[in-house]
């Protein structure tokens, strides 16, 4: 039997509640008649323009802080438009999409929803929200500041943009600086490749201390394939099926499997152990010395290490390249618009707030992510006020950013069908329970009768 990570299990707790909006929608779409949410005709132009009045409903996902700043955020905007009334609800991230697949199914999501680009065709192939393209032609939403690369990743398949995202992440790979100098090894160097970390990986084992593998294993991460493909020049998804091969990502696991079978990395075991929160994960207590994980999350990575109190630092770097470029890709929250909202322009300025004033922008300060704005992004960097390790966060998405990232559209399905389906093949092949071969072959086949699928 294969053991169960929590992050597994945290994984299957999303990805049944992702699961469920495509249950609970495809009764409202396959019962005959207008999909729910969708417009009067189905082809209304919805532009943004009118009166910014009377009160509009914000719904987040987040705890802590972030609400104190979204919070803070509203406000500022109902100070700017008298007898606005910016009404609010938030949750944490399961219980907001589950949330999320109610009111979707009874056309009454929030007018300000906020979104990812990984949930988002669940929604826009049941036409749950408006086309945001026109309030930008018309003026009512700015995005004049906000990178195309990055803008692209709020559309839909259809090529519509659906949300204007305002904090972008990104994945990187977090170094332990001091365990790197004590093995005698050198840094990856700018531009490193997969065979790089491979290679390093492999010749630094050796020289670590009893205990310390120079990789986690990641093989089963979503995340850090989808960068392998990315770097190969692959395609991820097409036509609502998987876009790349069976054999690249043999290839892919061919290549994990060398490095965990040389003992470079942790046991399927050890991972199976390892906590979900990415500050208590290996690499931040210098179990391993690099692994995959959310940029922004270095800082409580090493606050993690600081706590242990051996003096060890931490950096990141993009993650590898290779012959298409660098494999980095942008993960971003925004905000879309339902068709059901009943007060368009007053959530289109809200959108445009959000996006363009500078005061608010300070306020929130890239509490999900790096603010999409690049006038914003600057303003932040040149604060000297602003850690040391989030300037280095913050520096590395903009160089992300600026690379002209690939834009990966996820199709309706993918979190609900691809990312369990993917770390359990994996997982199985870790622990020696099928070939490489087998698990490709039934991933491929699960994945691709999932994906896409609307009822």
């Amino acid at each position: 039997m294969t053991i169960q990570s929590s992050a597994t299990r945290r994984r299957h707790r999303t990805v049944a509640a992702t699961a469920a909006l495509g249950a609970l929608l495809a009764v409202s779409a396959c019962a005959g008649g207008t999909s729910v949410g969708e417009a009067p005709g189905g082809d209304e132009v919805v532009d943004g323009q009118g009166e910014v009045t009377g009160s509009a409903r914000l719904a987040w996902w987040g705890a802590g802080q972030r609400n104190e700043v979204t919070n803070a955020v509203a406000d500022m905007f109902e100070e700017e438009h008298e007898g606005v009334t910016i009404e609010r609800e938030f949750a944490d991230f399961g219980a907001y999409f589950q949330r999320l697949n109610v009111q979707g199914t009874s056309g009454n999501l929030p007018c300000l929803t906020q979104m990812q680009g990984r949930q988002l065709n669940d929604y826009t192939s049941r036409n749950l929200f408006l086309p945001l393209d026109p309030m930008i032609e018309s003026g009512a939403i700015d995005v004049s500041d906000i990178p195309e690369e990055v803008l692209d990743t709020g559309r839909g398949t259809d090529g519509n943009l659906y949300v204007v995202p305002y904090g972008a992440a990104y994945d990187a790979l977090v170094v332990n600086e001091t365990l790197v100098e004590q093995a005698g090894s050198e840094m990856l160097p700018e531009g490193y490749t997969w065979e790089d970390l491979q290679s390093w990986a492999m010749e630094m084992q050796p020289n670590l201390p009893e205990g310390v593998s120079a990789l986690s294993l990641s093989g089963g991460r979503p995340n850090f394939l989808i960068s392998y493909m990315a770097a190969k020049g692959e395609t991820l998804f097409k036509d609502g099926k998987l876009g790349f091969s069976e054999e690249a990502l043999a290839e892919y696991w061919t290549m994990w499997e060398e490095m965990r079978k040389a003992g470079a990395t942790a046991t399927p075991a050890q991972m199976s152990e390892q906590p979900e929160q990415p500050e208590q994960s290996y690499v931040s207590r210098g179990v391993t010395v690099a692994d995959t994980a959310p940029g922004n999350s270095i800082i409580n990575s090493q606050a993690t290490l600081d706590g242990l109190g051996n003096g060890q630092t931490l950096t990141s770097l993009p993650l590898p390249a290779g012959e298409a470029g660098p494999g980095n890709v942008l993960f971003t929250s925004g905000f879309a618009i339902p068709v059901n909202c009943d007060n368009v322009p007053t959530a289109a300025a809200f959108i445009d707030f959000w996006a363009n004033d500078d005061e608010a922008a300070a306020v929130f300060a890239s509490s999900n992510g790096a603010v999409t704005n690049s006038r914003h992004l600057e303003a932040q960097l040149e604060n000297p006020e602003l850690p040391e390790l989030r300037k280095h966060d913050l520096e590395l998405y903009q160089q992300i950013a600026e690379s002209e990232p690939p834009t990966v559209v996820y199709p309706p399905g993918y979190q609900a069908t691809f990312e369990e389906s993917y770390t359990r093949a994996y997982e199985r092949v870790s622990f020696g329970e099928v070939s490489i071969e087998q698990a490709v072959s039934e991933f491929f086949t699960e994945v691709n009768a999932g994906l896409g699928a609307t009822g």
